[in-house]
């Protein structure tokens, strides 16, 4: 087996890479150096998830050139097109958050010093591969999450205060840490209860205990793994005689162990609810205020408009109303001027009447007058003179005629 000096580092054997292509960030490069160099010469067992084009396997066979087996486990199919002339690397391909691939891999080794995760990026996949292989690690051996630039993007389920992306899950893992100090009766699993239930796995409390520690790095979350007894803060270690303080109080706890106060009267201490619980139930009240808001919002707008046609119409009224009013005050003006009219055409009609009284009294004087000449003329013509002269007239009529 053709294997590459101990001495080149991993970004050396990346610059002259010709085989299958494998993309790692720089920095992955230089944390990876200092993480693993010191497993180079061991009989390493390593499990990749994500493998892609399978290149980082040829360059893990040539880092770590004791290693005793690499395995890697790849989702897509056509992963099944990989050939390695180097016998110690094992492709497995299928999901490797399902029991059947979980098997295949464990038919390559049972246990793993060093375990990969570049799969999907999403916050589920990176929470139960982890709840799966942890257990799988060794004591002493080394966990690395890749790429978790994703988690604070929504594509990839998270954010930047998502309380449920593999961020925040890798951070409550600190607490897990300092378990020993929370000053409750709760189990190390109690504060994992909420991505349990979203996820639907869960680690158990003896794996749990074996989290040594936590490493972040630009994109890379490390978790190393030893036993329960080597996470623990142990007895307290003092040296020397000579203090200017609280000399008694510190060699008195000379060899004491660190017991907290009990925290059952802290309010940020108890449980339930955990934090992301309360946060769901107060975005699900925000929710629904918003949208109460929202309804309220619509009802005043749809008010606004009511109001707004009823401005239209009270404007509308008010113009109507106007013209009544100006209609009215010129049937008054037609009113006074016809009530003028009248009056003058009552004075008028007086006039006419006392003429006509005046008229009335001159042709009642008048036919007073012709009463007296008819009287007279009457009389005249029943006297005896009439008589007698009327052969005379008549003489006199004959010879007008003539």
């Amino acid at each position: 087996m053709n294997q590459e000096p101990a001495t080149q580092t991993l970004a050396d054997l990346y610059a002259s890479h010709q085989g299958k292509v494998s993309d790692k960030w720089t920095v992955y490069l230089k944390v990876y150096e200092e993480l693993f160099r010191s497993y180079r010469a061991s009989r390493l067992r390593l499990l990749e998830i994500g493998i892609q084009n399978g290149g980082s396997l040829e360059i893990w066979g040539l880092y770590f050139g004791n290693a005793s087996v690499l395995v890697g486990c790849d989702i897509n199919v056509a992963c099944t097109q990989l050939r390695y002339d180097d016998p110690r690397i094992h492709v497995v391909v299928g999901d490797a958050n399902t029991d059947e691939a979980e098997r295949a891999i464990a038919v390559h080794s049972e246990g793993f010093d060093l375990i990969i995760d570049d799969g999907s990026h999403r916050s589920s996949d990176i929470i139960r591969s982890f709840a799966r292989y942890f257990p799988r690690l060794e004591q002493g051996g080394i966990f690395v999450v890749e790429d978790l630039h994703c988690s604070y993007w929504q594509e990839f389920e998270g954010g930047l205060v998502d309380p449920w992306s593999s961020m925040s899950f890798l951070k409550r893992l600190a607490d897990v840490i300092n378990h020993e100090h929370w000053g409750t009766p709760y189990h190390r699993a109690e504060i994992l209860r909420s991505f349990e239930s979203r996820y639907g796995t869960a680690l158990d409390e003896e794996s749990l205990a074996q989290i040594h520690s936590i490493e972040f790095y630009n994109s890379v979350c490390v978790i190393r793994k030893r036993a329960q007894a080597d996470n623990e803060l142990g007895p307290r270690v003092v040296a020397g005689k000579d203090a200017i303080t609280a000399a008694e109080v510190l060699l008195a706890q000379r060899g004491a162990h660190a017991v907290p106060e009990a925290q059952n009267a802290n309010g940020w201490s108890v449980l339930p609810p955990l934090p992301e619980d309360e946060l769901l139930e107060l975005r699900s009240q925000k929710n629904n205020l918003l949208q109460v808001q929202a309804e309220w919002r619509g009802e005043v707008e749809r008010l606004h408009a009511g109001m707004g046609m009823k401005d239209q119409q009270l404007h509308q009224a008010q113009q109507e109303s106007q013209q009544a009013q100006q209609q009215l005050q010129r049937i008054q003006q037609d009113s006074q001027q016809a009530q003028q009219q009248l009056h003058q055409a009552g004075q008028e009609l007086q006039q006419t009447q006392q003429q006509l009284k005046n008229t009335q009294t001159r042709v009642e004087e008048r036919d007073g007058q012709l009463a007296a000449l008819e009287n007279e003329l009457r009389a005249i013509r029943a006297s005896t003179s009439w008589r007698l002269t009327s052969p005379m007239r008549k003489l006199a009529h004959f010879l007008r005629r003539r």
